[in-house]
């Protein structure tokens, strides 16, 4: 989960906010939107939370996220990276900058777009906890 939101991070750059032109990019300024809103009031402090209660809360989400990711999402980003590393085709008759910022403005959609109604700014500060109190992770797959 952390990969994604440093994924994430990386996308929701301050050049987006200057032009936006996508649908794509809107959904990257509206996650980014989303990181600097206030904190809920009504849930419990993340100081207060233990370690297994912080587990549930970034489990839940980060279910919540797979449901909402686009199922192209690990194809897209499988071919940018071959691409990116020499071993998939170039793109089509377009310039290589221009299309690698549609390709990597699309993934940044498709993650943005798994992060609605999470609290992002929470999640990363549940994580940074979760790991300051040295709190066991979890062995094997999540339970259903």
């Amino acid at each position: 989960m952390r990969l994604c939101l440093l994924v994430f991070a990386f996308l929701a750059t301050p050049a987006l906010a200057q032009t936006p032109q996508s649908a794509d990019q809107k959904a990257i300024l509206d996650a980014y939107a989303r990181m600097s809103a206030a904190p809920n009031p009504n849930l419990q402090p993340i100081e207060a939370l233990t370690c297994e209660q912080m587990l549930v809360e970034m489990t839940a989400a980060g279910r919540q996220m797979s449901g909402q990711l686009d199922p192209s999402f690990a194809a897209n980003a499988q071919a940018l990276h071959e691409q990116a590393t020499g071993k998939g085709a170039p793109p089509s008759a377009d310039p290589a900058a221009a299309a690698n910022r549609r390709r990597f403005d699309q993934l940044g959609g498709q993650l943005a777009g798994s992060m609605q109604g999470i609290d992002l700014q929470r999640m990363m500060a549940l994580n940074d906890r979760f790991m300051a109190q040295k709190c066991p992770a979890p062995v094997g797959p999540p339970p259903h």
